[in-house]
């Protein structure tokens, strides 16, 4: 569309391969570009070389779990808007805390492709389409 803003630049880090390609495939249809990795360690590299305006990954990645590269992110002072995909056999309590203290959103697998969308516009303070 002439003059819509360019569409947001989103990092995903999951280590389940179906399920990058299932978040990777929705959100650009939605027109977004989307970096994809499965390990910690390269999620960090890429965040840090990269010009992302959302972080979207599991609690569980590769080298570094998900919650750790959360709390260096965090602890650096980056405030950039992160959602934390959560396994349905982790403590929910535990996880919901976790993303209170370090002020992340939740997304719960498994999540429909209405979950996803709604969770990324929230995130990035996008109003729905019309």
């Amino acid at each position: 569309m002439p003059g819509s803003p360019p569409a947001a630049r989103i990092l995903v880090g999951d280590d389940e391969t179906q399920i990058c390609r299932v978040v990777r495939d929705v959100l650009r249809t939605d027109g977004y570009t989307i970096d994809v990795t499965r390990d910690g360690g390269e999620f960090l590299e890429r965040y840090h070389t990269g010009d992302y305006e959302l972080l979207i990954l599991d609690t569980l990645l590769r080298s570094t779990s998900g919650m750790e590269v959360v709390m260096k992110l965090r602890d650096r002072g980056d405030e950039i808007p992160i959602l934390l995909m959560s396994g349905p056999g982790q403590e929910s309590a535990g996880v919901e805390a976790f993303a209170f203290t370090y002020r992340v959103d939740v997304l719960r697998k498994p999540f429909g492709v209405d979950d996803l969308r709604t969770a990324v516009r929230r995130a990035l303070g996008d109003s729905p389409p019309d």
